[in-house]
């Protein structure tokens, strides 16, 4: 899409594929747009700070009003009617082949919309002075920084460019940034380095990875779908749903709404302590 490969960036994401570790949530194909999305304005963020990260935010909100207008939905469940952690799930996606060609439809055409507006003019977005001069807080930012914190698995880029995660991804109700944020990390030591397997390695990976979802005792060496679906089921179980939406009970209108709300609510704040704690003893535990 932009012709700057990052192969961390790459990394973090393996697992946001199937609505997060198959979670059925947002879909991968929006999740892994709007990361690059954020990637391609970087040096705007690193001189403009939040004005540049309102700007990106509102391309990621066309992004997603546009994927939801073309094919119906951004949940990846809505969209593939399928439960990727049932066997018979599993084999119903595959064949005979009309629900993963179509997602290969999807993310053909995702690709050329956001390769076709990648060089659009900067949307200028005006908001609460006061809270536009504040540090904004970011829920995905923050868990990736408190993991860090915790276990020296992280990377600065991936926080700084995480915000787009905000709301549900940019304010769509979407996949919690903080969930999201805990699955970055857990990538950031297990992910799959796309960029120099071949082929058929990622088919195996993505084989294994989604037997993985399904199997009480999982097989083979440590991968990121084990790891990923411990977090997934925890965070479900905790916060009650995997989309802000739900957990929150609220549509944020944007950023300023956002803001307004994340920096006095004590249940995103439970939700992201859990979640980092959660985390950071899973990857502690496989760094061993």
């Amino acid at each position: 899409m932009i012709g700057k490969p990052d192969n961390m960036i790459l990394k973090s994401v393996t697992g946001l594929e199937g609505g997060c570790v198959a979670g059925g949530s947002t879909c991968g194909v929006i999740t892994g747009g709007a990361m690059g999305l954020a990637f391609n304005s970087v040096g705007d963020i690193l001189r403009e700070g939040v004005a540049a990260e309102r700007s990106v935010i509102a391309r990621v909100q066309n992004y997603v009003r546009w994927f939801e207008g073309t094919y119906g939905t951004s949940l990846c469940r809505e969209r593939t009617k399928t439960d990727f952690n049932t066997i018979s799930g599993l084999i119903r996606y595959l064949l005979p082949g009309d629900r993963i060609v179509r997602c290969m439809w999807h993310i053909r055409g995702a690709m050329r919309h956001l390769h076709d507006i990648q060089n659009q003019d900067v949307i200028e977005i005006k908001g609460d002075d006061r809270i536009s001069a504040e540090t904004p807080f970011h829920c995905a930012q923050a868990v990736l920084s408190g993991i860090r914190q915790n276990t020296d698995v992280g990377d600065m880029r991936l926080e700084r460019l995480a915000f787009v995660f905000d709301g549900g991804v940019a304010y769509a109700g979407g996949l919690c940034g903080a969930l999201a944020g805990a699955v970055m990390a857990i990538n950031l030591m297990m992910g799959l380095p796309t960029r120099s397997l071949s082929y058929w390695k990622i088919i195996h990976a993505f084989v294994i990875g989604h037997i993985n979802l399904i199997k009480a005792q999982p097989m083979g060496p440590p991968e990121p779908f084990m790891a990923g679906r411990e977090v997934v089921e925890h965070f479900k179980a905790s916060a009650g749903s995997l989309e802000c939406r739900s957990i929150t009970g609220k549509d944020f209108s944007g950023w300023d709404d956002l803001q307004n709300y994340v920096l006095t609510s004590h249940q995103c704040s439970g939700v992201i302590d859990t979640i980092i704690r959660k985390t950071s003893d899973i990857i502690l535990r496989y760094k061993k």
